[in-house]
């Protein structure tokens, strides 16, 4: 849960040539009709879009020490390992920095810090901190209502931080807008919750079933989001008669 709200986190500060090559494109069509109303070919004048270089960065906040050499090695799945990229890459370790490193972007700021405190002693310190940064310094909250719901699910995946501590100190930072906000991402943790109650559901039914369940039928129905989804399989593992006829029906639902 942890690394895919952090990849979350980071879809708000990193959006690699996206605003450039929207620039790029309003500009290329903008000389197309100007060539067009000059009766001159249509593509006259207009450079060669070229790739900008992208620059690989990891942002480290673990417990122990990075131990990855290859950047490959951060990849994993059944294609073939050479079309994994192994270049050089920046590894930056946030426990390495001090907050008032982090500057611009208030976003980039408080997702940088929460990553940073989430693994050291003094998170529940700093937690307040950082969305009382995040109070003082962001304009529009209905805009912005995405990020400060991954933020506070990625806060809420550390324990003893439950939902009820966060929504107090929301509601003290954001005053009468931290009622509004938890509003907003209320239902979403309602329905992760279904999930999970759906998901542990089929665990139980077929640990009661057959005592042992493979590791790769626990992994499968963790990647499924879908309560509905996960309501139809526990059907299903009531149902088979035997487990390698659950991985089957498994195995065919995923591939629809």
């Amino acid at each position: 849960m942890d690394r895919w709200i952090m990849l979350q986190l980071l879809g708000y500060i990193v959006q690699i040539c996206h605003k450039q090559r929207a620039e790029n494109k309003q500009q290329r069509q903008e000389k197309r009709d100007k060539n067009k109303l000059a009766n001159r070919p249509e593509n006259e004048g207009i450079k060669t879009e070229y790739l900008y270089p992208i620059i690989p960065v990891v942002f480290y906040h673990g417990k122990t020490r990075w131990k990855v050499n290859d950047f490959s090695e951060l990849f994993q799945g059944n294609i073939d390992t050479k079309y994994f990229p192994d270049f050089t890459y920046e590894l930056i370790n946030l426990a390495d920095y001090q907050d008032e490193y982090f500057k611009g972007n208030v976003i980039a700021r408080v997702a940088l810090m929460a990553m940073k405190h989430y693994f050291l002693d003094d998170y529940n310190e700093k937690v307040p901190q950082i969305l009382d940064l995040l109070a003082s310094l962001l304009e529009n909250y209905e805009s912005e209502i995405a990020f400060i719901e991954a933020l506070m699910r990625y806060l809420s995946t550390r324990k003893p931080c439950d939902k009820e501590w966060l929504k107090t100190n929301l509601n003290k930072l954001f005053k009468e807008k931290g009622e509004q906000v938890m509003n907003s991402i209320a239902d979403i943790w309602i329905e992760e919750g279904r999930i999970e109650e759906a998901r542990t559901s089929i665990i139980d039914v077929l640990k009661l079933k057959y005592a042992n369940i493979s590791q790769s039928i626990t992994t499968m129905l963790q990647n499924i989001q879908d309560h509905n989804e996960l309501r139809i399989l526990r059907r299903e593992a009531v149902l088979a008669r035997n487990l390698s006829e659950f991985q089957t029906r498994l195995n065919a639902y995923q591939r629809v």
